[in-house]
């Protein structure tokens, strides 16, 4: 897969990339932070930072640089109970012939951290056991050691080579708690309204009012996502996707549809009629990227 948008641009071009190439093949994701961010946001948790590495690896590197790589298993596991418990995950994927394998984990445990709520997962990419993985995750084909960051919600959204990871890279690679609603809606190829406003705005309530009835009228089911205009851990999100401030104490209402891509911005009060047509429209000229008037 190929990540075109730098990190301030990318969250839309990369997730049209991501979802039209099934992810088969990862790249440094300089996006967004996001709808998304790949090569690169942030936090800090120093209960973390000594985080033990889940899975198996050699402490003794083999000749030529080499680590050899245990069985492990549980992969699926643990990936399920980072995400029931609301945790992004580093997953530093191994795999036969994987050199350097402590820097990967060196980086990864730097990233956990800064990240909060986070943990650093090992996955052995030969192991039968993760073939699903392999497959879902498109990373039959990466060069190892990869790292590869997962949302609180369980949506892949950064992939990274050892010799191009950092771990500042990482941490700007997990998604806000609002973004993070939006890609997985993204990931259900589910289109989304994403409504920015106060409550102070007395037409917020039209508006979600309008995006319910707009859901329930178009076929795809377009998922809803509030975010208040002063919330702090969404100023990143929301100047990717091009809103800095309310219109004339008016709420702004952003449609992405299922290619991700940004066909609508309501700077007042969106009819439901709109609002249908905007969540089925398509930007042929490849989409737009967030924070930037035209798109193509």
């Amino acid at each position: 897969m190929s990540y075109v948008c730098d990190i301030k641009h990318s969250f839309v071009l990369f997730l049209n990339n991501y979802f039209m190439n099934n992810l088969k093949q990862f790249k440094i994701i300089i996006g967004i932070l996001m709808l998304i961010p790949l090569i690169s946001c942030s936090n800090s948790n120093p209960e973390n930072a000594s985080a033990a590495v889940k899975g198996t690896s050699s402490e003794t590197e083999a000749k030529a640089g080499t680590i050899p790589v245990k069985s492990g298993g549980a992969t699926d596991t643990e990936l399920e109970k980072a995400k029931k418990e609301g945790k992004a995950v580093f997953l530093v994927i191994t795999g036969t012939g994987a050199t350097n394998l402590n820097n990967a984990i060196t980086i990864a445990k730097e990233a956990n951290g800064k990240v909060k709520k986070s943990v650093v997962v090992q996955m052995n990419r030969d192991e039968i056991a993760n073939s699903g993985l392999v497959v879902k995750f498109g990373i039959g084909a990466v060069t190892l050691p990869f790292i590869l960051v997962i949302s609180p919600l369980g949506v892949p959204v950064a992939g990274v080579p050892l010799n191009q990871a950092t771990s500042d890279l990482l941490v700007k690679s997990v998604p806000s708690p609002k973004q993070d609603l939006v890609l997985s809606a993204l990931s259900e190829k589910k289109p989304v309204f994403v409504i920015v406003s106060k409550k102070t705005l007395t037409d917020k309530a039209t508006v979600v009012a309008n995006c319910k009835t707009a859901s329930a009228k178009a076929a795809s089911k377009p998922a809803i996502v509030e975010i208040d205009f002063d919330d702090a851990a969404e100023k990143d999100f929301l100047t990717q996707i091009g809103v800095s401030s309310p219109v004339n104490n008016k709420s702004v209402t952003v449609v992405i549809n299922v290619s991700s891509q940004i066909t609508e911005t309501f700077t007042d009060t969106p009819t439901v009629e709109n609002l249908v047509t905007a969540v089925t429209k398509v930007i042929k000229t490849g989409g737009c990227c967030p924070g930037k008037k035209k798109c193509g």
